[in-house]
């Protein structure tokens, strides 16, 4: 049966709160990240509450899990971060060692375009058999003509698009998750999450935690903005 990371998965485009940000008092319309000099969002945590692993004696009810992570932005016809990472014989309650930066832009010459949009999908698969070779499955996708024409229809719908995004990286994950035999036919967690500038999302400075959960996976990502002109002179 092929993977369908569609199914169940967390899909949402960030409201955050406007608490920390200056606004302009000559500005008028539709901001825009025109200004802003940094971005980041990082993997801040992946908590397995629930590893669907019964623990009938003799077996401890572990679980070895991949998490897939992919990253677009409107700045490249290229995912800005594709990483395949396995964890074996993880418990519930246990977090998985995973802070990291998953997206980073920085501004290196001044004017310089910032992203004005940057999607992000997390997975945690559950392996029924072992671990496998998780550079050489990431090798194998990227050499497949599936992949190729999904992440030129990624592309597409960022630029023209945009409602059709999060269905489309969906689809991509699955090319990846597909490759590995003997996971879970539902993921324990997928999830895809949009920042936009139209969304206000840029505006907020600082370090702004985003935790999205279900009866088996919490996660955090923390999107971090910098911003010279709104902030404030020390």
């Amino acid at each position: 049966m092929a993977l369908d990371l569609l199914s169940d998965a967390v899909v949402d485009t960030v409201s955050l709160p406007t608490t920390n940000a200056r606004v302009r008092s000559k500005a008028r319309g539709i901001g825009s990240s025109h200004t802003v000099t940094g971005l980041e969002v990082r993997l801040s945590r992946v908590f397995i509450q629930d590893n669907r692993t019964p623990k009938v004696w003799p077996f401890p009810g572990f679980a070895d899990v991949y998490l897939l992570l992919v990253v677009f932005d409107d700045l490249n016809p290229e995912p800005q971060a594709l990483t395949l990472s396995g964890f074996a014989r993880i418990d519930d309650g246990e977090d998985l060692p995973v802070d990291k930066t998953a997206y980073l832009w920085k501004q290196q010459q001044e004017n310089e375009q910032a992203p004005s949009q940057v999607h992000v999908l997390l997975s945690v698969l559950k392996s029924k058999r072992g671990l496998r070779d998780t550079a050489a499955v990431l090798a194998q996708a990227r050499d497949s003509d599936d992949y190729r024409g999904l992440v030129g229809e990624v592309v597409g719908a960022i630029v023209g698009a945009p409602a059709r995004t999060a269905e489309v990286i969906l689809q991509l994950g699955a090319v990846v998750g597909n490759l590995l035999k003997e996971v879970e036919d539902k993921p324990l967690f997928t999830q895809v999450i949009s920042f936009t500038d139209i969304n206000g999302d840029f505006d907020n400075l600082g370090k702004t935690p985003v935790v999205k959960m279900n009866n088996y996976v919490q996660t955090t990502l923390t999107l971090v903005v910098r911003d010279p002109s709104r902030e404030p002179a020390v």
